[in-house]
């Protein structure tokens, strides 16, 4: 059986862009990380788009993949966004604080001390 979910990749200059269709769930999972991580490891590539316009469901194991590639990026240096996500796919995302993990990325990134001295 094949899978009903697809990533396709685009990198333009500096943006890493994966457009998804399907249903992100724990048998596609390890599609999307291995589509996704070349970008978020590219030094010429500044921020990470994952479009999610097409993406009919997403389970506790795409959102953990998600959760992932945002720390991946983040420790990265990237930026990293997720674009045109479904009402069903915000959903998850906002019940289990996405939007929340997110900004407290952005605090900690900004507030931070930069250096460690001991």
């Amino acid at each position: 059986m094949t899978s009903p979910f697809a990533v396709w990749t685009q990198h333009s200059g500096a943006r890493f862009v994966a457009t998804c269709r399907g249903e992100m769930d724990m048998t596609t999972c390890d599609l999307l990380f291995a589509a996704v991580l070349p970008g978020v490891t590219d030094t010429t590539t500044d921020r990470v788009t994952i479009d999610l316009a097409e993406v009919t469901f997403l389970s506790a194991s795409g959102l953990r993949t998600l959760l992932l590639l945002l720390c991946a990026a983040h420790h990265n240096g990237k930026s990293f966004s997720l674009h045109h996500t479904q009402p069903q796919v915000r959903r998850v995302l906002d019940l289990f604080g996405f939007t929340t993990f997110k900004a407290g990325l952005v605090w900690q990134a900004t507030m931070s001390p930069k250096g460690h001295h001991n």
